[in-house]
């Protein structure tokens, strides 16, 4: 349990600077977006003196309680495997934990709309508890969406409504949550940020070679399939290009056995999931992204801040992030001609390949810098609670 703070009053701590519980369903070791956002803005909140806990759910040999990259992480949030007590389960773990340390946080920040976000709701109507809920996934994969297939979940996404602030990625997400009935007044738009002092260009920048590097989950809405394709023309066609697939999923004996059929497997090379991605962008010659849905692709604005020209589909957040021609070349999901003609242009057009990797990691340090996103949610917080 927390350690309460001393003089509670009216639902408030006496801490000088807000005191964040984050509620996160999946946290670290696990390695999505959404988690390893959670834990870089955690981690740096802490740095400046701000009060933060994470609260996630429990795993089998994951200890209940552990203090990770100097946040004290809860894993209390138990679950029953069956259909609606999973739900049910969940939703009862988060309350009781959250009851229990009511004295210790002024804000609840749930990180990707769920269960967590409801309960928040009622620790506000309760205890007069601040609250802020991320939406993270938007198209076919959206939050909203996830939300209303759930038990109960359009009950539940009413009561979201009475959150305090929701944090929006892109415009996309706006467009969603405005169409689902929130108000203009409670969106606040804070992209992902990406931490520049360790994703950023390698001492050999001129010499990149011909590497095409892919990160992300092996599922079919990544677009892998799409990529083998465009890929396997451009070797077709003579470029003597070699293909980096970082991650693992369910698709991977799927891809490998169609990288086998497209006769490109000597070229491509399935690294399954990797620790420490940076050095892969840093030796790449660019980096592909052909998803089918995004919110905001932190794999994106990792390679942007290495500055890796990058080919990416017009799906999501990530036009938020690339000005086509600007920064990067854009391409629409699901078109394996169009993604092999930008990759192609890249290999032949050096000078163009070289103009949109400065471009991009200008725009990474001016937008999506880690400092300037934590700037955003120190305001955020302290609007919230009236500190200004």
């Amino acid at each position: 349990m927390m350690a309460k703070a001393a003089g509670h009053t009216k639902g408030r701590s006496t801490f000088s600077s807000p005191a964040i519980m984050m509620v996160v369903s999946l946290f670290h070791p696990h390695l999505g977006g959404a988690e390893q956002q959670a834990l870089m803005l955690a981690e740096q909140l802490i740095k400046r003196g701000m009060k933060v806990a994470v609260l996630t759910r429990s795993f089998r040999g994951l200890p209940s309680f552990e203090v990770i990259r100097g946040v004290p992480v809860h894993r209390r949030i138990r679950t029953l495997p069956w259909g609606k007590c999973f739900g049910l389960s969940y939703m009862v773990s988060v309350l009781w934990f959250l009851f229990r340390n009511r004295n210790s946080y002024d804000i609840i920040h749930c990180h990707l709309l769920g269960f967590h976000s409801a309960v928040a709701v009622l620790l506000k109507w309760l205890f007069g508890k601040k609250t802020i809920s991320l939406v993270g996934a938007t198209g076919p994969v959206s939050d909203f969406l996830q939300m209303k297939n759930i038990f109960m979940g359009k009950l539940f996404l009413r009561m979201i409504f009475r959150s305090d602030r929701l944090v929006i990625l892109c415009s996309k997400s706006r467009e969603e949550a405005l169409a689902e009935g929130f108000s203009p007044a409670q969106l606040v738009y804070i992209p992902n940020g990406v931490d520049t002092a360790y994703f950023k260009p390698g001492p050999d920048t001129g010499k990149r070679g011909n590497t095409i590097a892919f990160i992300g989950r092996l599922d079919y809405l990544k677009g892998v399939d799409i990529l083998l394709q465009a890929f396997s023309r451009l070797i077709n066609a003579g470029i003597p290009a070699r293909l980096d697939i970082l991650g693992g999923g369910p698709e991977r004996n799927k891809l490998e056995m169609m990288s086998q059929q497209l006769g490109i497997n000597d070229a491509v090379t399935f690294h399954g999931a990797v620790h420490g991605v940076a050095p892969y962008l840093q030796q790449a010659a660019m980096f592909v992204l052909p998803s089918l849905s995004e919110g905001m692709p932190n794999v994106v604005l990792e390679a942007m801040a290495c500055g890796l020209p990058v080919v990416a589909t017009r799906v999501g957040g990530i036009v938020d992030i690339i000005t086509n021609g600007v920064n990067g070349l854009l391409v629409d999901a699901q078109h394996p001609n169009q993604l092999y003609e930008a990759m192609k242009r890249l290999f032949t057009d050096r000078q163009l390949a070289d103009r949109l990797g400065r471009q991009a990691l200008i725009t990474v340090e001016q937008q999506f810098s880690l400092d300037s996103i934590v700037n955003r949610y120190i305001s955020l917080y302290e609007e919230l609670l009236g500190f200004h």
